[in-house]
């Protein structure tokens, strides 16, 4: 069985966080160890749902002792996502700067929604995407990564800073949920290949959570597998839009996968 790290919020409703990532990966051949960060009633951009901090609560030491007792290796894949305040993202450093292989989903906000999570939090996750091999994130964080207006920045724009960046840093990103002409696009690039696909945008009466947070499952699992730099995005792509899709309308219709294309020769 192979071993999967999960450092997120452990939420009582909505397939998110933890809860998505077991839900996804469970079923996958995967033994999944679950660190909470925070508890949640539900998705943090619920109106109204309930965060309840715990001072105890301390994913670095959670972290080591599961560690301890289940013999983790340190290139054991980690997920880390949702991070509720300064205090708990000083604990996550400690575990980016401990582990080889990290998969950071720097969960902040959305289009719409913008910024859900302190300021202190989003200026952590500025500096720790610097350390880590791989990077999930929506484009609303992407953009504030880069400090970028998600109003006004362009393809172009956004291939050359992730070719940039990836070159740079020797990472691989991949930024999901681009809004583009009624289409939606996401894009993964290393530092030798970047691609892009695009898919049909699924117009949903309330807004879907989670969708971030099971692609960002989804991205570790293929990764896992060593699939191509390709492969992993058309994987991803059409598991999640899938899943979306069922969400919508209670039955899979579509006909055939979606593909990639090569951006290599912009």
């Amino acid at each position: 069985m192979r071993n999967i790290v999960s450092i997120q919020s452990t939420v009582l409703n909505d397939k998110v966080g933890n809860h998505a990532a077991r839900s996804v990966l469970s079923d996958k051949g995967y033994n999944i160890y679950e660190i909470p960060t925070v508890i949640l009633t539900s998705h943090k951009a619920v109106k109204g749902t309930l965060q309840i901090n715990n001072n105890s609560l301390n994913p670095w030491v959670i972290f080591n002792k599961v560690r301890k007792t289940y013999k983790l290796s340190l290139n054991d894949l980690t997920i880390i996502g949702y991070t509720p305040n300064s205090k708990i993202s000083k604990s996550i450093g400690k575990i980016i700067n401990l582990q080889n292989r990290i998969v950071l989903d720097p969960v902040m906000g959305d289009i719409g929604i913008g910024l859900y999570v302190e300021k202190d939090v989003a200026n952590f996750f500025k500096k720790v995407i610097t350390k880590v091999k791989y990077i999930s994130a929506n484009f609303f964080e992407w953009s504030y990564l880069n400090n970028k207006d998600v109003k006004n920045y362009s393809i172009s724009e956004i291939i050359t800073d992730l070719k940039s960046f990836t070159r740079k840093f020797n990472s691989q990103v991949l930024i999901r949920s681009i809004p583009k002409n009624k289409k939606i696009l996401n894009i993964i690039c290393n530092k030798r290949e970047i691609f892009v696909i695009e898919t049909p945008y699924i117009n949903f009466k309330e807004r879907f959570h989670g969708a971030g947070d099971q692609s960002t499952a989804l991205y570790a699992h293929y990764i896992y597998k060593k699939n191509t730099t390709r492969e992993i995005l058309e994987n991803v792509t059409n598991d999640i839009y899938d899943i979306l899709l069922k969400n919508k309308i209670r039955s899979q219709k579509r006909k055939k996968r979606f593909k990639a294309k090569s951006l290599n020769n912009l």
